[in-house]
């Protein structure tokens, strides 16, 4: 297994390294050696986060946001993975490189194909190629790079704090912006089977450049071999301890993970294949044959463009607003007696009683009022009352796919009769809303929910007993037994407590709608003073008020039980009262 080197926080060790690069050039580091004359790292591969070409970078809508460094999508800030068994034993590894090239043995060119800029002196004959100039990636072509930041922002070895952390994270990989570190260290003891205890050195990294020609000497003409591009193709990590692997009874494993960030990536090429040449040193600061300790061997990938997929999704909407809830009935009752349909996750809501007066079959039940609600005491063919509150309810349903959620408005005039006489509206600029008073004109609507876990009612599998004095159709469950919304579902299709069963109803609940302004008080007694609830805007008619929103995510099958209140003075003028309130749903692409 692999574990985490005990490492230091960035200090000395990395300035060693690239001050190493700096002064001992390309030509200090051996050569290609052959694997006859090395212990070569067997079982070695290269994991790259992204095959894309360097050139590819963005996601499939042409934007960053899906293709951020070390994604798939992007080819130009990418991470690699090395991992590779070590032949040697009885060695301390103080130092790896690896080097980016077109070939896997023999002189090395770094890989890339953004092509030369002729100079001025290659019109005359013989040509001058030493003023030609590399071209910059474009948007089909680049050239492989090794980047790394400066100042802060330079390449850090993940601490053994942190690593758990990005290994146990969703996306596996450390902050963008360097600050968990760039790249990481991992050795495993195949003999010991667990977590090594070898070693407490701190590695380093360095970028540098490692080709066999020089820019300078680029000659296409003469020989298409030679072809530097002059950008950094190798990485080089050191440790002054490094690791100590004398105790060794078997191959030991390493895996080097070079993460893609904002500062700290290497760029792919721009196509074709490349090869990584991978050597072990003993020393940190002699990277050469005599201190090499495996290698002679590399790892090779290929350059694919990314499969772009595109479809659509179109917009869809579901809004139904009745007086009563399919979901409260038995589907017998629905679709054996009346021909409706039966019982599914979002059913749309009826605009008339299924056991309505002299409702037998379909056809009856279409000869119902339509979304009809009667306000007051049935005794008294439902008149106003000074001395009682009286409520009704209907409700709403929505479903929308739109990402940016949905707002609900309402618009309507307060109870009026023919005469333009009007109950007064409850003030909706009062802090939660106004509660009922008995014996005062008022005319309110709020939403009835439960205010912890926002299910319509009082929430949760307890009965929403209606009050008295609130006109209501006897609701049954499926075993023809009288309960509401909550217990029907509680009981499931089999009418056994606890036995929930989704896709038989869906529980109603308005989350993650939430009530705008002062509507979402309706939960509660209806009693002088009680703690339901009210409002009602007197511009309503004229004017869309919102009564409900949501502005972050899809709303997938919300329900608002809307209860409506009217109360009268003595002086209220007599009459028939009546009013049309609409519910209008607002989905936000």
């Amino acid at each position: 297994m692999y574990s985490i080197k005990n490492v230091a926080k960035r200090g000395s060790a990395l300035l060693a390294a690239a001050s190493l690069l700096a002064g001992i050039g390309a030509s200090a580091l051996p050569g290609f050696a052959s694997a006859d004359s090395l212990n070569p790292l067997t079982e070695r591969s290269l994991t790259l986060s992204s095959s894309s070409p360097g050139w590819s970078y963005l996601d499939g809508s042409g934007n960053t946001k899906y293709a951020p460094p070390h994604s798939g999508a992007n080819g130009q800030k990418t991470g690699e993975t090395f991992s590779f068994r070590m032949s040697s034993f009885n060695k301390t590894i103080r130092a790896m490189t690896f080097q980016f090239c077109t070939t896997p043995a023999g002189v090395c060119t770094a890989p890339g194909d953004d092509g030369y800029n002729p100079g001025l002196n290659n019109t005359t004959f013989p040509a001058d190629y030493a003023d030609d100039t590399r071209n910059l990636d474009s948007a089909t072509t680049s050239d492989l790079n090794v980047a790394t930041g400066t100042g802060s922002k330079t390449p850090l070895e993940i601490d053994s704090s942190t690593w758990p952390t990005i290994a146990a994270s969703a996306n596996k990989t450390p902050l963008a912006d360097s600050s968990q570190g760039t790249f990481v260290v991992l050795h495993g003891d195949e003999s010991a089977g667990s977590a090594d205890s070898y070693g407490d050195g701190t590695w380093s990294m360095a970028a540098g450049k490692q080709e066999t020609y020089a820019v300078s000497a680029h000659n296409p003409d003469s020989d298409p071999a030679i072809n530097a591009t002059g950008k950094n193709n190798l990485i080089t990590i050191t440790s002054p301890t490094g690791q100590d692997l004398n105790t060794t009874t078997g191959g030991d494993y390493f895996k080097v993970i070079f993460f893609g960030t904002d500062d700290n990536y290497i760029t792919n090429p721009g196509s074709g294949a490349f090869f990584v040449r991978m050597n072990t040193y003993s020393s940190d600061t002699l990277l050469d044959s005599d201190h090499l300790v495996d290698g002679g061997v590399t790892v090779a990938n290929m350059m694919n463009e990314s499969i772009s997929i595109q479809t659509k999704v179109l917009e869809t909407m579901q809004f139904s607003v009745g007086t009563y809830d399919p979901d409260m009935y038995s589907n017998t009752r629905l679709a054996t007696d009346l021909g409706l349909p039966a019982h599914g996750q979002c059913s749309s809501l009826l605009m008339a009683d299924p056991n309505g007066e002299n409702v037998t079959d379909h056809a009856s039940y279409l000869l119902q009022p339509h979304n009809v609600l009667h306000l007051g005491n049935p005794d008294t063919e439902y008149a106003l009352d000074t001395g009682v509150a009286y409520a009704t309810q209907s409700y709403w349903r929505l479903s929308s796919n739109s990402s940016g959620g949905a707002t609900v408005y309402y618009t309507g005039h307060t109870l009026t009769n023919t005469e333009n006489d009007a109950i007064a509206p409850m003030n909706d600029t009062t802090s939660g809303g106004t509660s009922s008073n008995p014996g005062t004109e008022q005319f309110g609507l709020a939403i009835d929910h439960g205010s912890a876990n926002m299910n319509v009612g009082p929430g949760g599998s307890s009965v929403d007993t209606l009050p008295v004095d609130e006109s209501a159709a006897t609701p049954y469950g499926s075993a023809g037994t009288p309960g509401d919304f909550a217990d029907f579902v509680d009981k499931g299709s089999d009418g056994i407590a606890g036995h929930y069963d989704d896709s038989y109803a869906h529980l109603p609940r308005l989350y993650p709608l939430g009530p705008s302004g002062n509507y979402g008080g309706g939960n509660g007694t209806i009693v002088s003073g009680g703690t339901a609830k009210f409002a009602f805007n007197a511009n309503a008619d004229t004017y869309a008020q919102a009564i409900a929103t949501e502005s972050t995510q899809v709303v997938n099958c919300v329900t608002a039980k809307m209860r409506y209140i009217a109360n009268i003075a003595a002086t209220t003028p007599a009459g028939i009262y009546t009013t049309k309130i609409n519910y209008v749903a607002a989905p936000q692409y």
